[in-house]
């Protein structure tokens, strides 16, 4: 990496560290995150699924766990 690259995505990382500094924040953004994270790891592991799948799957987690 270049070093204008390295000052760039510092400077992005202190930007979103910034919009994160309080826990409620970051928890949001790993929760948006990680239904992404399952897709891609799913489709290494030649086991792909669909968002759309993985969204059917944890409503239908949620709902069994409110009865």
């Amino acid at each position: 990496m270049t070093k204008a690259k390295i000052k760039k995505a510092q400077q992005r990382l202190e930007k979103w560290q910034l919009s994160h500094a309080d826990i409620n924040s970051l928890r949001k953004a790993y929760q948006a995150k990680v239904l992404d994270w399952v897709v891609t790891s799913m489709e290494f592991e030649k086991e792909p699924v669909s968002m759309s799948r993985l969204k059917e799957l944890l409503e239908k987690e949620k709902t069994s766990l409110v009865r």
